[in-house]
């Protein structure tokens, strides 16, 4: 949502400028071959740049004012915000389009492109800032009325910059049929074409204006990200001033990043009396990873302390969010939003957002925030009208907005509210407790805290005692709220007066007989000074009090096994005799699910704080840990009885945590899956059974299970979830054996279970883990593919976690182009210990997975084939694959070729030839060159040669045995002197020495 400052687009001017030449050098180029040039009409609102463009004669620097055909640029920058703070994440690329003649704005453009009609220009932006400097995206394409439009990605990011996608082509047609872009037919001189290039040289920046502006759209919201950290608390009071009326912060981006800034900026918001509304830069692409975005949000909403009617915005803008699921994917989103009580949903987005039609459907015209810059956004323009009557809610139109004061320190990006979406986007929020009351004689003590926005224009505090039992007031008391940190650090923080929310007033009963009445308890907030008026209230819950009683619940927490309960009961009844006991209390059934007794424990701190009057407050305490297995402590309150004389009761507790991590899932040792992590459970109270069970996903069924005893992690109790019943003793680690199930490539799920019967059913609590893909786990090598003289020598190892007793192991030769199996050799896999030291120890046969074989190859095409390692169990194979390999090599030497005088031809050398392994014939063939024709042919039997398997040829087949030696031919008349003859040795599947056949010719030699 933040651009680059006008100071930095000036900076890229010069480098521009070259990009720019070279542009309208192309452009020039297309006006020549198409006999005509191009006018584009666009306008900002209340602004109209005309350049006068001269067919016959061009003066650069007069190019504005007198000349006759008129080049008229209808500019208006559109933008999607970015927020480019982005720790840890990648930045779009920025892509360009603009209409035929005009140039990039901000960017170096690296490559150009003209296309049909609209005349696209993408160019992509190069990164020129630090981790410390702001990178923004920048889109500029053709929209209705032949708008430039300049996109900005809001992805936020350190270093790169990536390309942004823009509309496809049907949306670019369907918006090119709106436009009023006109084409002029004129002759286009070399005059013309040069002026329109220098034409393009123009620079246009959108105006930067100061916020309260009156000349400008007026600004009622301002958005922010951790780059605007830099606000201070005199800055939204600024704001507020200058009647923005609303801060909408970036929270999260993903699945895992948080804006440091959020907090403070929330905060001074608050106090600057702004309404708060945020949004979630999103990143998934469908709806596995739309959910855990929307969990992502709603947990960190969660930890801010903000309203379940908060409204959040998803940032629909980042390419990584195409998708023809585009409208699934973000419900997914909302639902997991809304899961959490997160019901407030709206969306950002831009006119060049691939789907944003898909992604509006979501919430609807009205709840969707557009994006889109003009040069000079006018109040009450021609664009603001536009949105607003296509039904928006909401319009982001600048990103160059200042602080008066201020506009050193950066610009903000401002909206213009239509509907209320923004300017109303939370409900008034209100939040307290009563934290104690007590009574000792006839006075009344009621302490708590109450927090509500409305307080801001309803100054007048009051605690109100109301008698419900006999349906009146009983009286008032007004009071100035006190500090309290604990509630500006709580969930609440983000109300109004949360800081300063406290009370602790006194209230005389004397005269006032509420023996056996219910009392309850009202914080006020009126806009009058007697307490009426207009006002919002806090009703407590009913409290029926005994004049003669108090005491105080001042822990009741899950450690380990146990609850520890601690706290205090002081009376006035006598207690000689009175047994003292504690009872755990179901809330659902009124059940006594557990009761101990205690003797009180010493307690002076209750004599000093004000009770010393009663009978036993010096001695009124009580500290118990009790047992918990076998109680179901979801829903349940504590009862402090003295025997059956005094009850002192606890606020209702709910304990149905549950936490769990999974630190290890692997295969090991075939098919051996580890497993180690840890499971807390509150319900596992009445759970005691522990499994482990393994899940097929692809299957859709149950692979194994185990029971397992907890292990001691004193690391989890002493985590956030160490108030987790039994967290000390939640841990797991385990081989389960999968025994024969084929789970290659398989989807797997491991549950982690706390059940009430002995096998793992009944009533039951799952964690379950992540999916794994288990992959194949064959791997291999192959060390060497060779042809040594007529076989193929085929080494290597194939390690794989299949392999039993009764497997066989074979190498197979295969046709690439047919996948035809030439020959298939059987081996004893060889011990090759390095396999298991070089990190393939886990899998079965390591170290016996070697295989070193000779394959005959006579016969075999071999000139593309590839190799093939199996193993077969039970009719199931498991292979390696080598890469492709072609023996086409034709090697020879001609040692010897003279002719005696009888005319007999002489010859002697080598001729090794992989093709020769289905050409088993060998001939000798003399030839002469200069006749053009054959003198005579000779059949011979290969010899061997240790010298050609020892030389550079080795690996050629037949190297060894490639000799001829003295082959002689009877030429007779056929020598002609002065010709010079050739020899041609052959290996054909002709007898006769034709047929298909592969020759070497040596150099000519003249006689």
């Amino acid at each position: 949502m933040d651009y680059r400052r006008k100071k930095r687009a000036l900076s890229h001017y010069r480098k521009a400028n070259k990009k720019h030449f070279l542009l309208a050098s192309s452009v020039t180029m297309m006006a020549f071959s198409t006999g005509m040039y191009t006018t584009q009409v666009a306008k900002a609102d209340q602004t109209e740049t005309t350049t006068q463009v001269q067919q016959q004669t061009v003066e650069t620097t007069q190019a504005t004012t007198e000349e006759k055909t008129k080049l008229t640029l209808n500019t208006e920058n559109s933008s999607q915000k970015t927020a480019t703070e982005n720790e840890g994440q990648t930045e779009n690329d920025t892509t360009v389009t603009t209409t035929a003649t005009e140039n990039m704005q901000l960017q170096d453009t690296e490559e150009s492109k003209v296309t049909d009609t609209t005349q696209t220009v993408e160019a992509k932006a190069e990164p020129t800032e630090t981790e410390t400097n702001k990178q923004e995206n920048v889109t500029t394409q053709l929209t209705d009325k032949a708008q430039t439009t300049v996109e900005a990605d809001k992805q936020e990011t350190q270093q790169t910059t990536q390309p942004t996608a823009s509309n496809e082509v049907t949306a670019m047609q369907e918006t090119a049929t709106k436009n009023t872009f006109t084409v002029q037919t004129a002759a286009f001189t070399q005059n013309v074409a040069n002026n329109v290039a220098v034409s393009l040289t123009a620079t246009l920046t959108p105006d930067h204006f100061n916020i309260g502006d009156s000349n400008y759209t007026r600004a009622d919201a301002v958005d922010l990200a951790s780059y605007q950290s830099w606000l201070t608390q005199a800055d939204f009071n600024k704001l507020k001033q200058l009647g923005v009326k609303t801060a909408i912060v970036k929270i999260t981006q993903g699945t895992g990043y948080v804006n440091p800034a959020a907090s403070k900026q929330i905060e001074y918001a608050r106090k600057a009396g702004l309404n708060i509304a945020v949004y979630h830069y999103a990143t998934f692409d469908n709806t596995s990873t739309g959910h855990a975005e929307g969990q992502h949000a709603a947990n960190t909403m969660q930890n801010f302390g903000l309203s379940k009617d908060t409204l959040i915005f998803a940032d629909m803008e980042d390419e990584s969010t195409y998708s023809v699921n585009a409208q699934a994917n973000l419900n997914r989103f909302w639902s997991a939003l809304s899961a959490n009580g997160f019901t407030n949903h709206a969306v950002y987005t831009g006119g060049s957002y691939l789907y944003r039609d898909a992604v509006i459907a979501t919430v609807g015209r009205d709840r969707t925030w557009i994006a889109q810059y003009p040069y000079t956004p006018a109040r009450g323009g021609h664009y603001e009208q536009q949105w607003r009557n296509a039904g928006y809610g909401a319009w982001q139109f600048a990103s160059t907005a200042y602080i008066p004061g201020r506009e050193s320190m950066g610009s903000l990006d401002v909206s213009h509210d239509f509907t209320g979406l923004l300017t109303t986007p939370v409900k008034n929020q209100e939040a307290g407790n009563f934290d104690e009351i007590t009574l000792n004689g006839n006075a009344l003590n009621i302490r708590g805290w109450h927090a509500a926005d409305l307080s801001a224009s309803r100054g007048h505090a009051y605690v109100i005692v109301y008698d419900k039992s006999a349906g009146k007031e009983l009286g008032r008391v007004a009071y100035t709220p006190t500090y309290r940190q604990d509630v500006a650090n709580s969930y609440a923080k983000n109300i109004y007066n949360a800081a300063n929310s406290g009370f602790n007033v006194n209230f005389s009963l004397a005269g006032i007989d509420i023996s056996g009445h219910e009392l309850q308890f009202i914080a006020r907030y009126s806009d009058a000074a007697n307490g009426e008026g207009n006002y919002t209230d806090m009703w407590s819950k009913g409290y029926v009090l005994l004049k003669n009683e108090v005491g105080n619940f001042d822990e009741v927490k899950v450690v380990g096994d146990q609850l520890h309960v601690r706290g205090w009961h002081a009376t006035d009844r006598d207690l000689n005799g009175v047994t003292s006991n504690l009872q755990i209390i179901d809330n659902q059934t009124g059940r006594v699910l557990r009761t101990v007794n205690y003797s009180a424990v010493a307690r002076p701190d209750v004599v000093k704080s004000g009770y010393a009057s009663y009978k036993n407050a010096a001695n009124s305490g009580f500290d118990v840990y009790i047992p918990l297995n076998g109680l179901a402590i979801s829903n349940i309150k504590v009862v402090a009885n003295y025997g059956s004389i005094a009850a002192l009761t606890s606020r209702d507790y709910r304990f149905d945590h549950e936490a769990n991590y999974f630190d290890d899932i692997s295969i090991r040792n075939g098919n051996q899956l580890h497993v180690s992590g840890w499971h807390a459970a509150d319900k596992a109270t009445t759970r005691p059974h522990t499994f482990l069970i393994v899940f097929d996903k692809t299957a859709g069924r149950e692979l194994a299970r185990v029971k397992y005893t907890a292990l001691n992690r004193n690391d989890v109790a002493n985590s956030f979830a160490g108030g987790i019943y039994q967290a000390g003793k939640s841990g797991f680690d385990t081989v389960i054996s999968l025994g024969n199930a084929d789970i290659t490539e398989h989807e797997l799920q491991v549950v982690a279970r706390y059940s009430d019967v002995t096998n793992g059913e009944g009533n039951r609590t799952d964690a379950w883990s992540r999916p794994i893909v288990v992959a194949k786990r064959d791997t291999g090598f192959f060390d060497e593919v060779r042809l040594v003289n007529d076989k193929l020598h085929v080494r290597g190892w194939h390690a794989s976690d299949r392999v039993s007793a009764n497997t066989v192991a074979n190498i197979e030769v295969i046709d690439t182009k047919t996948g035809r199996v030439l020959r298939s050799v059987t081996y004893t896999p060889d011990l090759r210990p390095d396999v298991a030291k070089n990190g393939y120890a886990s899998y079965k046969n390591a170290t016996t997975s070697g295989f070193d074989v000779y394959i005959p190859v006579a016969g075999l095409d071999i000139s593309n084939i590839t190799l093939v390692a199996n193993y077969t169990t039970n009719n199931y194979t498991t292979k390696i694959t080598s890469n492709n390999r072609n023996f086409e090599r034709n090697d020879g030497y001609l040692d010897k070729f003279y002719i005696d005088g009888n005319n007999v031809a002489h010859v002697s050398g080598w001729h090794a030839n992989d093709k020769a392994t289905t050409k088993p014939y060998a001939f000798i063939i003399i030839y002469d060159q200069t006749a053009k024709r054959e003198l005579g042919r000779a059949q011979y039997t290969a010899s061997a040669r240790q010298d050609v398997l020892n030389s550079y040829a080795g690996g050629t087949y037949n190297a060894g045995n490639s000799g001829f030696n003295d082959i002689k031919l009877n030429l007779g008349k056929n020598i002609i002197k002065g010709h010079n003859l050739q020899v041609i040795a052959r290996y054909t599947n002709d007898p006769k020495g034709d047929g298909a056949y592969t020759d070497i010719w040596f150099p000519a030699v003249r006689f």
